[in-house]
């Protein structure tokens, strides 16, 4: 038996989003999802989850690409925020090197937003980051500190199950290693819906796979995922189906 658990992204980002979330979680499509903390429905999303008593189950979607930053400092780092003071509202390019004052700031940033979480009730059971920007190499020591100082116990994987050149599989598995002897992981590997319905990786038995997920909104009592568009529920029907000759369970991060 191999064991799936599916995480709901950006969990605060909208109304509609929350919604839609909190649906796929009832029909158990997915038992986790991360909060953005700096948006305008981010308290929304965490009172939603505490009334259905699902707040254990909300992780945090670390941020510094959308929407409006927390902090005063980051505002003036030209690479991640505009003249107006906002984050760039796309995904950023390579982050190898980062200055001093961009360490501090992004640092200042991420921990408010763990802050701020917690302040809304949500006691944070694992991390991943918009935009996948934990990936990149100058945010891990960055992260390696943001968990230790606020005690968050997992950090997500690196996409090893999805097709890439040697070069990126080389640096994934390398990343992905070090958060292992961190002891920050919870899964063997990480994928979208997608990659993992199309990989031809074999999986050694017992192995923890964490699938991400986008719902959009819910139509004519449909989950639709928020870029592909497609019915949520029949695609995930097919992620515990795929290999007849291997069972798969759903697990969870929950705290």
């Amino acid at each position: 038996m191999n064991n799936i658990i599916i995480n709901a992204d950006d969990f605060g980002i909208s109304k509609e989003v929350n919604n839609a979330i909190m649906t796929a979680m009832d029909s158990q499509l997915c038992l986790d999802t991360t909060l953005l903390a700096n948006f305008e429905d981010s308290e929304d999303a965490a009172i939603l989850a505490i009334s259905m008593n699902r707040m254990n189950h909300v992780g945090i979607h670390l941020n510094i690409t959308q929407g409006i930053p927390l902090t005063k400092n980051i505002r003036n780092e030209s690479r991640f925020c505009n003249a107006g003071g906002m984050f760039h509202n796309r995904k950023l390019g390579r982050i190898t090197l980062l200055s001093k004052s961009e360490q501090n700031a992004i640092y200042e940033e991420l921990k408010s937003q763990v802050q701020l979480c917690r302040k809304f009730g949500i006691p944070i059971s694992h991390a991943d980051s918009h935009n996948h920007i934990h990936e990149e190499p100058g945010m891990l020591p960055i992260l390696l500190r943001l968990l230790k100082d606020e005690k968050i116990p997992y950090l997500r994987l690196t996409n090893d199950i999805g097709k890439t050149a040697l070069q990126n599989s080389l640096y994934r598995n390398t990343y992905n290693y070090i958060l292992k002897l961190k002891r920050l992981t919870a899964t063997n590997h990480f994928g979208s819906v997608s990659d993992f319905l199309n990989s031809k990786k074999t999986f050694t038995p017992g192995s923890v796979i964490e699938l991400m997920i986008h719902p959009g909104k819910t139509e004519a009592d449909q989950i639709l995922d928020v870029y592909s568009k497609e019915n949520l529920s029949l695609r995930l029907q097919k992620v515990l189906t795929y290999n007849k000759l291997i069972s798969y369970n759903q697990l969870s991060y929950k705290v």
